[in-house]
């Protein structure tokens, strides 16, 4: 039995439109924390899956933050939706591969704020992981973007012991077009949460670079923004220095965050969106 070939079709039979492999050996340039064995240290795989966004929902959640239309569909099935359908697969997948003898640890599709008050903070990065499987690259906006959606996928990763085969790296057609798109990506951020800093990142035999993100500005709006009822009062577009001196007089985020019960337990257990503007700004891939 090729176990390599059956977990990917299983993937795709669940409904995945994205899998790769990776060895864990292209995971030597990452930080100690995101290395495969430093979660297990038998790791010999990274599998990765995504799952497309619809582009009409695309379409019409950008149309919301420059005409007013509706975040309804993106909220839902582009957040809770996608991710738990996604997360089935990947819990799935990782139930066959302990049946036949090895060890399996999948990763939600979204970090969670319980290392750090401010803002969501990942256990592992599935975008790096999915450069690793030969699933696409990194663009200017840190999104990972895959030849066929562009940035328009959720991502899983389940790493494990199992010796599987590994795909080659993508070395296709650049994904991210700076001289077609100009740089839009950065630019339609409502929190222009993008510094110019330059992050440069080595993955298996490629390298790229992309720009810093704020991630405390960028997730204001999750955090105590329009998306939470506690908090009317605050502005909608504050500097950094600005959510700085906000959390300090609060006496912390956690004062800062809505206290709602219900509040509390949609951005738990369903990932509340932010924005999502570079994502669904983001034109690659250029035909």
């Amino acid at each position: 039995m090729n176990l390599t070939a059956d977990i990917k079709k299983m993937a795709v039979k669940m409904g995945a439109d994205l899998v790769g492999i990776a060895p864990v050996e292209r995971f030597d340039s990452a930080p100690k924390e995101y290395h495969p064995q430093y979660f297990m240290k038998n790791a010999k795989s990274v599998v990765v899956l995504g799952i497309r966004l619809l582009e009409g929902i695309c379409d019409v959640h950008g149309a919301y933050n420059q005409e007013g239309k509706t975040i309804g569909p993106y909220a839902w099935y582009s957040y809770p939706i996608v991710n738990w359908s996604i997360s089935m697969i990947a819990m799935q997948l990782g139930r066959t591969l302990e049946d036949k003898g090895f060890r399996a640890l999948p990763f939600p599709p979204t970090g969670f704020s319980y290392r750090h008050d401010e803002f969501i903070y990942p256990d592992f990065l599935h975008k790096h992981a999915a450069v690793a499987a030969g699933l696409g690259e990194i663009g200017l906006n840190r999104l990972f973007l895959s030849p066929r959606f562009g940035s328009h996928q959720r991502l899983v990763s389940i790493i494990t012991s199992a010796p599987l085969e590994p795909d080659p790296m993508y070395h296709g057609p650049k994904i991210c077009n700076r001289k077609e798109c100009n740089d839009s990506c950065l630019k339609i951020c409502p929190m222009k949460a993008f510094t110019d800093n330059v992050v440069i990142a080595r993955i298996g035999d490629r390298t790229f670079e992309y720009r810093e993100l704020d991630s405390v500005v960028c997730t204001w709006h999750g955090v105590a923004g329009k998306y939470l009822r506690g908090n009317p009062d605050f502005p909608r577009y504050p500097s950094r220095k600005e959510i700085d001196e906000i959390y300090r007089t609060a006496g912390g985020a956690d004062k800062v965050k809505s206290s709602h019960p219900q509040d509390k337990a949609f951005g738990q257990f369903t990932f509340t969106p932010t924005c999502g503007a570079c994502i669904v700004y983001c034109r690659a891939p250029w035909k």
